[in-house]
């Protein structure tokens, strides 16, 4: 195994039309600077990180309204000899700047690395996590205010009772369907047991997700099948399924129709619908806002988002004063 110096030796022999050919190759952008702040040199990277702005050599690098300024930051750099992994966002892209200087330290050389997708995963994780903390609390906390109430005195009231047992009950039954959700999601997108890609009939899930809700109605053709796996599916379904009751004001509605080489299932509640501007971050990360009659969206959509991708398929939402309609499109494996 060769060692970083010979290594290093090996670089100081390649010509210099070589070694830009392999910075070109490189994923992250590099930008060399003079003291006067002139460009020396720029890969391809680094110019398709500050598009539209062009980096060309001789002048000062681009204003591309960074926060802080690449500017800024190889001046910082000459200073300092080394700069490591500072934060930069550029409109909505996030990157990771870091630097050193040559020997004669009139050189700098900017290494630009795109990490805007591994910053909004963690950022959707997070949210995800936080949101689902504050879904499983809800039932807890009606589980223990019934309990307070019944300890107090109404257990002697057989209505109140009744009432209380009522609500201690729903909210087992939140809290139980949360709980397996998530459990299930979690299974899924480890990779430790799944997810299970196995031919799924749709109609039987969907008959068993509203069996006993008299304000759900089914329409699905025998013959529909998906390759999902069963429990990631079914506690997709459950979730948007319980999250249109709540938001509905005359019944929720399930249809299922084959769009080419997918399965689209559709769950329609009839409520206030929502802005598109709130819809359009609902299918990006958890979110709660304004337009909808009550609540917000809950965590069951979050879920049903995740569990989607986990399928290859995806979460599609479109909504109007009518209501607000759920797609959920699957890989289809239809049966004979």
């Amino acid at each position: 195994m060769s060692s970083p110096q010979g290594a290093a030796r090996a670089a100081s022999r390649l010509r210099p039309e070589q070694l830009a050919e392999i910075l070109d190759r490189l994923p992250a952008g590099v930008v060399v600077v003079d003291r006067q702040g002139a460009v020396r040199y720029s890969n391809t990277a680094a110019q398709r990180h500050l598009h539209p702005a062009r980096i060309r050599v001789g002048e000062p690098l681009p204003d591309v309204a960074a926060d802080p300024p690449l500017a800024e930051l190889a001046h910082q750099l000459f200073r300092r000899r080394l700069l490591g992994d500072e934060v930069v966002r550029i409109g909505s892209e996030t990157f990771a700047v870091a630097g050193a200087v040559d020997r004669s330290e009139h050189l700098a050389s900017l290494v630009i690395d795109d990490v805007t997708t591994g910053v909004r995963r963690l950022r959707s994780e997070e949210d995800f996590a936080v949101n689902a903390a504050h879904e499983i609390l809800g039932p807890v906390a009606a589980i223990a205010g019934a309990a307070q109430v019944l300890q107090e005195g109404a257990k002697d009231d057989p209505q109140a009772r009744d009432r209380f047992l009522a609500h201690i009950a729903d909210a087992s039954e939140r809290l139980t369907s949360i709980a397996t959700a998530l459990l299930v999601l979690a299974r899924a997108e480890s990779g430790l047991g799944g997810p299970r890609l196995e031919l799924v009939p749709v109609r039987p899930i969907l008959e068993d997700v509203g069996r006993g809700k008299d304000d759900v109605t089914v329409t699905c053709s025998e013959n529909i099948g998906v390759l999902a796996d069963a429990d990631v599916f079914r506690q997709a379904v459950t979730m948007l399924v319980e999250n249109a009751r709540r938001h509905s004001h005359d019944g929720v509605g399930i249809t299922v129709a084959e769009e080419g080489q997918m399965v689209a299932v559709d769950v329609v509640d009839r409520g206030a619908g929502t802005l598109p501007e709130n819809l359009e971050r609902v299918t990006e990360r958890f979110f709660s806002g304004a337009g909808r009659d009550s609540g917000g969206y809950g965590i069951g959509l979050s879920i049903a988002v995740r569990a989607a991708e986990a399928l290859g398929g995806a979460l599609e939402l479109a909504s109007d004063r009518a209501g607000t309609r759920a797609r959920l499109k699957l890989p289809s494996a239809r049966l004979l």
